[in-house]
């Protein structure tokens, strides 16, 4: 994503590598969508399961939860730069701009579902006014 959201960004303003760029920008949002869409299924389905039966929480294993909940968000974050820099490509292909917004949709969802299920297992995780402190006094 990041490589393809590097290539639309120096290509973008020449016209004969727009369809090129389309066509790379196309399957990374529809492969992102995809991503998004397993993480919040798996997701859902995981608070179902915690509702449903009680759950022992190791140090261990909210750790690894930890780090799954927040590569979620972070991807998120991610996709949302890409789409950023996509737009002016989304202008010229309707089909870009429908499966780039399906994947922003399915991001958030996944963010969402990524927070309820740190809140039930009691993580924090870092939110935006949190990395942009830790970023500042650096």
């Amino acid at each position: 994503m990041l490589e393809t959201e590097q290539y639309v960004s120096r290509f973008v303003g020449r016209t004969e590598y727009q369809p090129r760029l389309v066509k790379q920008a196309l399957k990374v949002s529809d492969g992102s969508a995809c991503q998004f869409s397993s993480d919040d299924e798996g997701l859902s389905t995981l608070l179902h399961e915690m509702d449903a039966a009680e759950y022992v929480v190791t140090k261990r294993s909210r750790k690894v939860m930890e780090d799954m909940l927040n590569g979620i968000c972070a991807d998120g974050r991610i996709f949302k730069g890409f789409e950023d820099s996509i737009q002016p490509l989304c202008e010229i292909s309707p089909a870009l701009r429908e499966v780039s917004s399906l994947a922003d949709s399915l991001a958030d969802m996944a963010k969402e579902e990524s927070l309820d299920v740190a809140r039930a297992l009691l993580i924090q995780l870092p939110t935006q006014e949190d990395k942009r402190r830790l970023s500042a006094s650096k």
